[in-house]
Order: C-alpha cells, then structure tokens, then sequence
C-alpha cells in the first residue's frame, strides 16, 4: 500500500491517472482510499506537489492499532524495535491537539536513552525510491515523561546524517513537533540523531513519534502515454487543501 499526500490551493475535482512508465507495463490498481483534511494538516508541503509516505512511526509502543479507530484521518503508526540504548517510557500527551492532529495514543509513549551522553540513532529507509537524490520532510513529536517537572531541563539537538538541523527544548503538558523541510536526502537511507544538548548537566534525549514523506519528482505525462486500454482515470470530490490518498497495488509475481 502507498500512502501520497497532496495539496492544492483550490476546490472541486482531481482526477488520479496511471500510466505505464515502460514498455510493456500496464497501470492497475485494485483499490483507492481518499481522505480530504483540514489545511492545517502537514501545512509546510509545498502547494500543488505529492508527497509519499516513507515511515509513520509511534516508538515506545510494542503493540499495533486499528488506524480506523483511533486517528482520524486513519492514519497507520507502525511499532518498531527498541533502539538498546533506549528504554520505553510512559508520557504526558497533549489533549489540545498539536500540529497534524496525532492521535492521543501516540503521545502517551516515547523512548528515551539511557543517558544523557548516549544519542539516539534511528534510520529511514528510502530505498523505493527510484532517484538517489532527493527532498524528503521530516516531522518529529516530543512528548515529556510522567516524572518531568519544570525544574528540569530537556533540551535536544536534531541531526539529519550529521547535519544539525534544529535544537528544541521539551515543556510539559505540551508536544512539540518539529517540521524540517526540505531535507536533501542523497541515499537509500538517513540517519537521525538526537543527542542532548548539554549531555553534563541536561537530560537524556528523548522521541515520542516520527512522520517521513518523500517529494514526488512531477512527471508529465504525455497524451501518447494514456492512450488505448492503458488509461485509467478518476474523479475525487476536493473538499479542503490536503488530500491522502491510499492506493493499494498487488504486484503481479509471475
């Protein structure tokens, strides 16, 4: 299944084509999911451009949700293992709906290293991509942990493969998300790390959530590509600036 992510600047219809993109290849698809949201939904992606979705990830959680049920734009968050340096740990989530609307079970976890001189490391993995370069957007979320209280100073450094990024300082009660775009990501995968600001007297890092998209390099598609029985075209109602689509594809083995 891939998940695109598209905006516009106006109302009405957009029409969704597969075409073949070599010799011998013929569109299908077996089923699409649109979902219109508010304009305040991923508001940094550039207008009139795709997005697809490389990760959406809940660390600190072992087990999975039913998206229909607890997000509601349905919205898969996947589990992933533990880095070993980190420990799970149960968070304070923010009931005032934070930037993209994460459900309420994603920010009631989060993992934190062990240490504060202990960085955590976590990879991103590109390798659908056909470009080996390209402009990726990262959102992160930070939720703080049930024991934090305001006399405490969290404060993490964000790297993207080596490159400081951003610096944040966590508050209580509060998630703060973080949007870094565009980030030129030039290989199959990108590291990210945060590390703690002032490891000697600051507390360990800590993440709570993590959302990847990939840009989609516009194509332009010419009428010979779409002509005959390749052509395969529909019409979605607009109704707001951001549409997710869900496009599920079986991929033919023999």
């Amino acid at each position: 299944m891939e998940e695109l992510v598209y905006t516009s600047e106006r109302s009405g219809f957009m029409n969704l084509c597969l075409a073949q993109r070599k010799d011998g290849g013929v569109p299908f698809i077996s089923s699409i999911q649109a979902i219109p949201t508010g304009d305040d939904l991923y508001s940094k992606m550039e207008s009139n451009e795709t997005f697809r979705l490389v990760a959406r990830i809940n660390y600190g959680r072992d087990d999975e949700f039913d998206p229909s049920s607890v997000d509601d734009y349905e919205r898969a968050w996947t589990s992933v293992t533990t880095p070993p340096n980190c420990i799970n740990v149960s968070a304070i989530p923010d009931f005032k709906s934070p930037e993209n609307d994460p459900p309420l079970f994603v920010l009631q976890e989060a993992i934190e290293s062990v240490n504060a001189s202990s960085p955590i490391i976590l990879t991103i993995d590109f390798s659908k991509s056909s470009s080996p370069s390209q402009l990726a957007y990262f959102v992160l979320y930070f939720t703080e942990v049930l024991n934090f209280t305001s006399e405490n100073s969290r404060t993490i450094n964000i790297f993207i493969d080596s490159v400081l990024m951003s610096t944040i300082t966590t508050s209580l009660h509060k998630c703060t998300v973080v949007t870094l775009f565009p980030v030129h990501v030039k290989a199959s995968t990108a590291n990210v790390t945060l590390a703690a600001a002032n490891s000697s007297v600051g507390l360990p890092p800590l993440i709570t959530a993590m959302e990847v998209f990939a840009k989609v390099n516009a194509t332009n598609v010419t009428d010979d590509s779409i002509a005959g029985d390749g052509r395969a075209s529909m019409q979605f109602s607009l109704l707001s600036f951001v549409m997710m689509l869900c496009v599920s594809v079986l991929a033919n083995l023999m």
